[in-house]
């Protein structure tokens, strides 16, 4: 998408090359790269006693005078372009890839007509490529003469230096770009763990010490409780129990997968059994909130490519929010159909439904998630968060729709 292309024509043998040049993606020359590089053209061109030293730069219709060398006669000026037209020397040396040598433009066949150089008086030119890393063109460094020069092998070897060393200021911009854009994933990365952290464990430990006082107050008056109240407290022990269990396992998947880097193992899976997986994971908690959860499946097999770990992860979390968020006595609905070779899945239920705001955001980590269900089910944030990670590691695309009171779907299309 981002990649640029020059047409440079090459006078010998007479033909047209497409190249490509840097992307809008590469970094800027930044100013003490300009001086070093200034000084570089200035003392080449004086040693070699030339009036033109030039740093050229190929842009997509036409080659630039990135620098020009302070020396006297110089006729060129910086910023200076000319279409691609010509086929200038410095065309010729980006399509070749190599060094051109021209002694006397004035006496060559080739360079002699239709030339912009001889209307300035400059004869001769001596000239290398400039590439990025990648091997994409940044241009040329050239030295050129007034008068007939064969530029010997001092200045061959001298021009070869400067090249060098401008190349290696590319790769050096290069490499500083990209750590500069892993250090600020590294800080984001760094600033979502403590926040994520922070979270887990102020839920974690909230939720762990509300049940050892439950548990302490029931055997302190035991023999006083009447079942019922026993009961409904079981009940809640069971719905925190489930809660802290589901977050460990998300903040397990998390880490292995964000920590640790780790790309999606992709694989044949069988979505009705990993569906299988998590309903009977669940089947418990639909049961004690009496949900209806209704299956409509194409088939007893259906398979997708995908990294099973992840995606049973995320269904789990999409379900658990559904479970979570529906009243006692509503239904859920999970469907898979087939549509132009993709695998749509819907998990819909008649729960609260999500506000406009919050479905804006749903899927960024946000304290705001931290709603609880319609029976005091606690929410640590991350599942919403994982679901979103999780699904785009497999290529695979999430819609969400909700109507407040009446309830919200998820569709994902792998």
């Amino acid at each position: 998408m981002n990649k640029r292309y020059s047409e440079v024509i090459i006078r010998e043998p007479r033909t047209t090359k497409k190249v490509s040049i840097g992307s809008k993606l590469k970094p800027k020359i930044i100013s003490s790269v300009i001086e070093r590089w200034q000084s570089l053209i200035d003392v080449t061109a004086k040693i070699v006693g030339v009036p033109a030293g030039l740093v050229m730069q190929l842009k997509e219709d036409s080659i630039k005078v990135f620098l020009k060398s302070n020396t006297d006669g110089n006729p060129y000026e910086v910023g200076e372009e000319a279409k691609l037209i010509y086929g200038l020397y410095c065309e010729t040396v980006i399509g070749n890839q190599k060094k051109l040598l021209v002694p006397d433009a004035t006496k060559s066949s080739v360079w002699k007509e239709n030339n912009p150089d001889i209307d300035l008086n400059m004869i001769s030119y001596i000239g290398l490529p400039i590439n990025w890393p990648d091997k994409e063109v940044f241009g040329t460094v050239c030295l050129l003469d007034n008068k007939e020069n064969s530029y010997d092998n001092s200045v061959d070897e001298l021009l070869h230096v400067v090249k060098d060393h401008i190349e290696t200021d590319l790769r050096l911009l290069v490499t500083n770009k990209d750590l500069v854009k892993k250090n600020s994933e590294l800080k984001k990365l760094n600033i979502l763990k403590s926040r994520f952290l922070s979270l887990l464990s102020h839920d974690l430990r909230g939720t762990i010490g509300t049940l050892d006082e439950f548990i302490r107050l029931l055997l302190l008056r035991f023999s006083e409780t009447d079942r019922t109240t026993i009961k409904n407290g079981l009940k809640q022990m069971s719905n925190s129990i489930n809660s802290i269990y589901l977050t460990m396992e998300n903040l397990i998947s998390w880490s292995k997968n964000e920590l640790l880097k780790l790309e999606a193992n992709k694989k044949d899976v069988n979505l009705v059994d990993i569906f299988g997986n998590i309903l009977k994971y669940f089947d418990q908690t639909v049961k004690l909130k009496n949900l209806n959860v209704k299956t409509e499946f194409i088939s007893d097999e259906i398979i997708v490519n995908a990294d099973k770990d992840m995606l049973e992860t995320a269904l789990r979390n999409i379900i658990s929010n559904a479970i979570k968020y529906t009243e006692p006595g509503g239904m859920i609905i999970i469907r898979i159909a087939k549509k132009d070779n993709q695998i749509i899945i819907e998990i819909e239920d008649t729960g609260v439904g999500i506000d406009s705001e919050s479905l804006k955001k749903l899927f960024t980590f946000n304290k705001d998630h931290k709603t609880k269900g319609t029976k005091g089910e606690k929410s640590a944030g991350i599942g919403l968060f994982i679901i979103k990670d999780f699904l785009d590691k497999n290529d695979a695309k999430v819609k969400v729709t909700s109507i407040i009171g009446e309830g919200t779907k998820f569709v994902i299309t792998i």
